[in-house]
């Protein structure tokens, strides 16, 4: 394939979506593909590059008044649309996959679109990174203005779109966008792998490392004062690998320690020996779309604490308590860093496990993920889980209003339902629940007894696509289940967004409806593969039936419904087969167990 990158800057190791472009290019050129680059240079020395056969089409530098200063400090800049160069690098193009939303992408677009070749964007600029280094942290209306500002004047025109991570694709259709997300890691050199010999832990001195850009949301300042409060803090030597804007002001915090830390830039082999050198890594960042260095850090071998941001993907790095710490809080990491210090054999048998889970990010995987993508594009790919944002606010103001009111009333005093253990869902974030089929509005009790949180029904097409009740029941939540087998991994993915988002999606794991038949069936596997895969809890809940009593009698001959409720079953290991399998015999003795009360 003849594939086109648009960057505003390659060949410089300043920021991660630049090494990222770089990577992939080099990967996707010793596949086998050609790769021709649109990046900011002098236009001169476009051509064949000598050093990687990349055909280089450069482009003068685009100054903006104050973005382009900011930017500089960031160590990037923008490159000016020059149409003649983009229609001779764009031409003859199997795809175009565009990097940033800035001039050079807007403009890379269109010009695709009207040679009529496909174009991936990618979602690398995360807008917390944005707002954060222009004052606004704590005003999270600015983050989601800029959101909608990158979908309003350059995502909205993409079909596909490469995201980095689950997080930044739930953040995406949390915020509106229509595109198919296409989640591919930036993927791991294979240069970063774990040491020939196991680390030995001398402790003198105790070397703990973060790389990453020296700027204000990448917090470089917490990990400096969590030292002041550890108890190792006259034995620690804290190294800083990157540049930015926050030098000075880190550098200044850092001589208060009792060894200032060693700041830094380093190539890739001399990174790796660092990396092998030290004892422990810490990612303080308040917004991560990924986190590559994290992901490359712990690839070989080193025991990383991550900060629990909500704004950052890399949470979902952490093997266990121990590698997590309170955002923003000095005091938690302290504690963290202290508790690895204080258990070297533990922090021995963790590096195992980070060495192997790094395996999973490897390049070459992202790279076969991504040529899937571009192989399968088309120009007008239809998103059948999209919901647009008036849609998302009128059907919630309608279940609010209109729905949720009648639908309480008829299974209460029509229905004659009750509901039991309600006090085992207070506090659920997120989670999959499963729940025996035999009743027309099972479904309905279910919706109720979790208002006011949103739940999702999977539900067969038939039942979605039909103008009645089809539209009725995708108002109330109903998400079709792909026919096509070939669709059931972008389905699973849709409905991990909607977890991460603090959804609860509804299963009916029997497959079918048999009215009044409480002998459970032979479940499917679907809904705690998903539990799996999103590490949420599972709640079990069974629907018995009791004949009428009281008032009850006078209205309603069939037997009353009763929802019993268990305890959520959280995820029992990091495998998604050995998880699904081990929660699924679990939910089976707990609703067992219900049966028999």
């Amino acid at each position: 394939m003849i594939i086109t990158l648009v960057n505003d800057t390659f060949n410089i190791n300043n920021n991660g979506t630049t090494i990222s472009a770089m990577r992939f290019a080099e990967a996707l050129s010793q596949r086998g593909h050609q790769i021709r680059i649109i990046t900011c240079g002098d236009p001169l020395k476009s051509g064949k590059d000598p050093d990687t056969g990349f055909e280089m089409f450069y482009l003068p530098e685009l100054k903006i008044p104050i973005a382009s200063r900011l930017a500089h400090k960031q160590n990037t800049l923008f490159a000016k649309p020059v149409r003649s160069i983009l229609k001779k690098a764009i031409s003859g193009s199997d795809v175009v996959h565009i990097y940033q939303p800035w001039p050079l992408g807007s403009a890379a677009q269109r010009v695709a679109r009207q040679m009529n070749i496909p174009a991936i964007a990618a979602f690398h600029i995360q807008p917390e990174n944005i707002t954060f280094n222009i004052g606004l942290k704590r005003f999270s209306p600015a983050a989601h203005l800029t959101y909608f500002l990158f979908y309003l004047f350059f995502y909205r025109r993409f079909s596909h779109i490469h995201c980095p991570s689950k997080f930044i694709a739930a953040q995406l259709r949390s915020h509106g966008y229509k595109a198919r997300l296409h989640v591919i890691s930036n993927g791991v050199h294979p240069a970063f792998c774990a040491p020939a010999k196991p680390r030995e832990h001398t402790f003198k001195p105790i070397k703990i490392l973060m790389i990453g850009r020296l700027s204000p949301e990448k917090r470089q300042d917490v990990l400096i004062r969590a030292v002041m409060k550890s108890r190792y803090a006259d034995r620690i030597q804290l190294y800083f690998a990157g540049s930015g804007p926050w030098e000075k002001k880190l550098r200044r915090l850092g001589n208060k320690l009792p060894n200032p830390p060693v700041f830094g830039y380093y190539n890739r082999d001399e990174l790796i020996k660092l990396i092998h050198e030290c004892d422990l890594y810490v990612h303080a960042s308040d917004a991560e779309i990924e986190g590559i260095s994290l992901i490359e850090a712990f690839a070989c071998g080193l025991v990383p604490i991550i900060s629990d941001s909500k704004q950052s993907a890399a949470a979902q790095f952490a093997l266990g308590p121990q590698n997590l710490f309170k955002a923003g809080s000095p005091e938690s990491l302290a504690e963290k860093i202290d508790y690895w210090l204080d258990h070297p054999e533990q922090l021995k048998e963790a590096e195992k496990k980070y060495a192997q889970l790094g395996k999973q990010y490897a390049l070459e995987h992202s790279i076969r993920k991504i040529e899937k993508v571009y192989s399968s594009m088309t120009k007008n790919h239809k998103n059948e889980y999209h919901r647009s944002i008036f849609f998302r606010l009128s059907t919630r103001l309608f279940q609010i209003v209109i729905a949720c009111p009648i639908l309480l009333l008829w299974t209460r005093f029509v229905l004659g339902a009750k509901v039991y253990g309600r006090e085992n869902i207070r506090g659920l974030k997120s989670g999959v629940t499963v729940c025996n089929h035999v009743h027309l509005l099972d479904s309905a009790l279910i919706g109720v007894t979790f208002f006011p949180r949103r739940v999702v029904f999977p539900t067969l097409t038939q039942n979605v696509k039909t103008l009645w009740p089809g539209k009725l029941v995708r108002i109330l939540g109903g998400f079709a289940i792909p026919d096509n087998i070939m669709e059931l991994k972008a389905f699973f993915d849709e409905m991990e967004f909607l977890l991460m988002k603090n959804c609860i999606v509804h299963f009916f794991p029997e497959g079918e409806l048999r009215p009044y038949d409480t002998g459970l069936q032979n479940f499917k596997k679907g809904a705690f593969y998903l539990a799996a895969q999103a590490q949420v809890p599972i709640v079990p809940m069974l629907i018995t039936f009791e004949p009428p009593k009281g008032l009850i009698k006078i209205i309603r001959k069939k037997p009353v419904m009763r929802l019993h409720i268990g305890k959520p079953i959280h995820p029992m290991s990091k495998d998604i087969e050995i998880d699904s399998e081990l929660r699924m015999k679990a939910v089976c003795k707990k609703i067992e167990a219900i049966t028999s009360v």
